[in-house]
């Protein structure tokens, strides 16, 4: 090579040199601005982060805080410098908890469910709160680096739901002591109709029949007016029968539910003119007279609603028993019973039924297909209930 095209290939180099140099250059100012960039949108993360009423934070694998916004740092009562020394991610969870924790974390490294999860939490002065964990892992090149999440404290809600149980626990104990009450009432009412108001009656019937042995046949208006009077008298004792029976069966007290349901079937078919099929256990099954007066009510009910609602043709009712539970079905043949009915708060007869059987953990379910009628469904255990 020439000296000459020496000179050429040092320059061609030299303005390569400088065109690298320019690139690099270049590439550094678009390096820092991209630097100021991120600098300026992670302290906008970190201000929008710091706004939230909830702990966002930061972990590695080995459970060590790399961040945690302020919200975090005031609710579990630690400061920037803790942070700074090392919190690790068990210490902000009771003793009790920390298995549970470190089984969930695995689980979510794994690939397993981020849903979230209920814990009492720790706070550095050792008071604890109810919380709620919200945690995904944070990956690199397809692999687990470290993880991030949410905390949110729940001890509102939870003391809310508490607040809630026991008020509903004791609306249902409520409910329950009203049933038992009316159940008395009707009772004491069903014996003092049937023994005083019956005994009157009778009284009364013997009365008459001792004036009409005493009226001539010549007295024909006063014959016509005992007659009448006694035909009164006759239909008021049946009144008084009727209502006297169905405030309280007698025959659930001494012949059982089956036998009740017999006579009630027989009443309600002759009164409505909608025809009542049965299948019942033949065996009796004795349980406690309050089971026994609840399923009663609940057929009686549901006949009821089928005579007001259904416009069927037919019932069909069903009675069977096992060693455990007892099971009962009254299906009709009607219009059937739509969700929206099923479910409205207008709907108290339907909250009754399932409220009757609720002390002893039954449950009672109806359902209904148009045009095809309605079925309302109980299950009740026997002996041990819900306590």
């Amino acid at each position: 090579m020439t000296h000459t095209d020496e000179i050429k290939s040092l320059k061609a180099e030299n303005r390569n040199l400088k065109s690298r140099i320019k690139e690099l250059e270049k590439t550094e100012i678009e390096l820092k601005k991209t630097e100021r960039e991120l600098i300026k949108n992670e302290k906008k993360f970190r201000d929008l982060v710091d706004l939230l009423p909830q702990t966002v934070y930061e972990m590695d694998l080995q459970g060590n805080f790399k961040f945690t916004n302020k919200y975090g740092i005031q609710s579990f009562g630690y400061t920037q410098e803790d942070i700074k020394k090392g919190v690790n991610f068990l210490q902000l969870f009771v003793s009790a908890e920390r298995k549970r924790v470190r089984t969930n974390i695995q689980s979510i490294l794994e690939g397993g469910s981020t849903i979230g999860n209920e814990y009492t939490s720790l706070r550095k002065d050792g008071t604890t709160f109810q919380s709620l964990f919200y945690t995904n892992p944070i990956m690199q090149n397809d692999e687990a680096i470290g993880l991030r999440g949410v905390v949110i404290d729940i001890t509102d809600r939870k003391k809310a739901e508490s607040d809630l149980k026991e008020s509903r626990d004791q609306l249902r104990s409520l409910a329950s002591h009203l049933q038992t009450v009316r159940e008395e009432e009707r009772l004491i009412m069903a014996r003092e109709i049937h023994d005083e108001l019956g005994q009157a009656l009778t009284a009364l019937k013997m009365d008459l029949i001792w004036m009409q042995k005493r009226i001539t046949p010549e007295q024909k208006e006063q014959l016509n007016k005992v007659h009448t009077m006694s035909q009164l008298v006759d239909s008021t004792i049946q009144t008084v029968r009727r209502i006297s029976t169905e405030l309280r069966p007698g025959l659930i007290d001494d012949l059982g539910l089956q036998a009740a349901m017999e006579w009630y079937c027989g009443e309600f078919q002759n009164r409505t003119g909608i025809k009542c099929n049965l299948d019942l256990d033949e065996e009796e099954h004795p349980f406690e007279q309050d089971r026994v007066i609840a399923v009663f009510r609940i057929f009686q009910e549901a006949l009821t609603n089928v005579a007001r609602h259904a416009d069927a043709k037919n019932v069909f009712v069903s009675l069977h028993f096992n060693s455990e539970t007892l099971s009962m079905e009254i299906k009709d043949n009607g219009m059937g019973i739509t969700e929206e009915q099923i479910f409205s708060q207008k709907s108290l007869g339907l909250v009754g039924l399932r409220e009757r059987v609720n002390p002893w953990g039954g449950t009672v379910i109806i359902s209904g297909i148009k045009n095809m009628g309605t079925t309302v469904k109980v299950i009740l255990p026997i002996q041990d209930g819900k306590e």
